[in-house]
């Protein structure tokens, strides 16, 4: 499977993901749930529905108004809309940038 993309962490921060880290998690999360609507050709209303919430909720996250939503809110979208989630942890190997990898 093809890596989607890789988002770096500073050394310093390896033991917690950073802000900017997760901004560009949830951007990346954000982008699949609209790319699972398109390819299951799902209205927001219903997709809405399927994540168990509104339709409003979803539009603003869709459109970039993400603030208010967690990695683990849009994970859980993701499973909802029929993707499987892992999450797989573990040490870095020497020095080097850890990374956070989604695989497609």
């Amino acid at each position: 499977m093809p890596i989607q993309s890789v988002t770096s962490i500073s050394p310093q921060a390896a033991h917690r993901v950073s802000f900017d880290a997760r901004q560009s998690l949830r951007s990346q999360l954000t982008s699949m749930i609209a790319e699972a609507l398109a390819e299951r050709q799902l209205s927001q209303v219903d997709a809405a529905r399927m994540c168990d919430t509104d339709q409003p909720t979803l539009s603003k996250i869709l459109a970039g108004r993400k603030q208010n939503a967690s990695s683990e809110k849009l994970l859980c979208w993701l499973m909802a809309l029929g993707w499987d989630v892992e999450i797989r942890l573990k040490r870095t190997a020497g020095v080097g940038k850890p990374g956070v990898m989604l695989d497609e």
